[in-house]
This record gives C-alpha cells, structure tokens and sequence, in this order.
C-alpha cells in the first residue's frame, strides 16, 4: 500500500528556500542510493543524519523520521531496510503538502 501524502506546516520565513530544498534533498536522496548500492554504509549513515538534521530544522517533521530509519538501517548494514527506507523518502518528497503557519 503506497504512503499517503503527508501535510506538513512549515514557517513562511521558509517558502522561498523550499525550491533549493527540495533540489538538494532530491539529490542527497540519490547520494543515498548509490551509497547503498556500492555497500558504503558510513556515507549512507552520514547522509541520514544530515537530512534528519535539515529536515527537522524546516519542519518536515515526516522527512526527519525517514531519515533516522535511514540512519538506523546504515548502522544495522541493512540493505533491504536502507532501500526501502530511500524509496519512502523519495516518494515523501514527491507527494508531501506543505500548509505555511506557525
């Protein structure tokens, strides 16, 4: 069963940073893959990490849980668990719906 797209509430101070945002986050997600299809769990772990980090700090509450299953399947060297792990966080940031408020 697919991921329902998830509503996030993301300051307004954020709107005109989310395109750039999206952009890297797109792009760490790939960094993700191919660490993992190249069994580089340290890069992947790393990687976790920051977008856990980035984002929490703009409020993808959703992206932030992912990316610590992310992290916990790179120290576990789970590959099963890590790809589907990348590919919900690649489905989250196609379908996720941002409302703008405090």
């Amino acid at each position: 069963m697919p991921d329902s797209p998830v509503v996030e509430r993301i300051a307004p101070e954020f709107e005109a940073l989310l395109p750039r945002f999206f952009e890297i986050s797109k792009g760490d997600a790939e960094e993700m893959r191919t660490a993992l299809n190249n069994g580089d769990f340290e890069t992947l772990n790393r990687l976790g990490h920051t977008t856990r980090g980035t984002g929490c700090g703009y409020g993808f509450k959703g992206m932030g849980e992912i990316a610590r299953s992310i992290e916990l399947a790179a120290k576990a060297r789970d590959f099963d668990k890590g790809q589907e792990q990348i590919g919900r966080l690649f489905r989250y940031l196609e379908s996720v719906q941002i409302e703008f408020g405090e």
